[in-house]
């Protein structure tokens, strides 16, 4: 099999994530399609059900046929078929074990014979926004030094072997120096960086380091359209 089939996610460089307890326009939807994207992932931290996530997709399917869908997986109740892939995130910087490898532990048990390990990706995640919900959620400590987190990066990479690292400021734009240390430690790894890339300049700056830049929150406010559009100028 090709990286190209096998590692689809080592040639974004633009995705959109949308949030199934939002509400969004079929125009939107269509645009989204339409605007050379690479792939759009489905989740989110709160109400997050298999109704809304299923239904997002039934819409996305009809209306965006020909771009990959994946569902990010925060709880394993909405876990839905139908889907591309999975992204499995693994909080790095909690302080809840449970966020880390407890969750994951009891959803392998529950439903270990009926998954597609060809399609599930593992994302290392490091939550850097004290405000964000993921980061309540999940207890992180956010407050680390661009050493720091570089460090937990490179511990990911190089001891567990996880293949992308998600640099998470939901809500917020990050720092970019933050993001060049952690590329610049680390050998292998693919970074995803999201968080309040919401016009070309800021996807510029964080895709100068980042792999792949993902824009979601911007996309729900009215300005949408142009943010759609410079984020992606602005990688590609």
């Amino acid at each position: 099999m090709s990286e190209q089939l096998s590692s689809p996610w080592r040639h974004w460089r633009h995705v959109v994530k949308l949030d199934p307890a939002r509400t969004i326009c079929d125009q939107a939807l269509q645009a989204i399609a339409a605007s050379g994207t690479d792939a759009v992932f489905l989740g989110g931290t709160q109400d997050i059900t298999y109704e809304n996530t299923n239904a997002l997709l039934g819409r996305l399917r009809r209306l965006a046929p020909n771009l990959p869908l994946w569902q990010e997986i925060s709880t394993v109740d909405a876990v839905v078929d139908g889907v591309d892939g999975y992204a499995i995130p693994l909080v790095l910087n909690t302080a809840d074990p449970h966020w880390l490898i407890g969750a994951h532990a009891e959803a392998i048990e529950k439903y270990g014979s009926w998954i597609d390990w060809n399609k599930v990706l593992v994302e290392g995640y490091l939550v850097l926004h004290q405000a964000a919900a993921v980061a309540k959620l999940t207890k992180a400590n956010v407050n680390l030094t661009a050493s720091q987190a570089a460090a937990y990066a490179l511990a990911a990479e190089t001891l567990f072997s996880i293949p992308v690292l998600y640099i998470e400021y939901s809500g917020t734009f990050g720092d970019p120096a933050l993001l060049a240390e952690i590329a610049r430690t680390t050998r292998r790894a693919h970074l995803f960086y999201g968080g309040g890339i919401d016009s070309y300049e800021k996807a510029a700056a964080m895709a100068e380091h980042a792999d792949t830049i993902i824009v979601g929150n911007a996309l729900y406010a009215d300005n949408w359209r142009t943010v759609l559009a410079d984020t992606i100028r602005a990688v590609k």
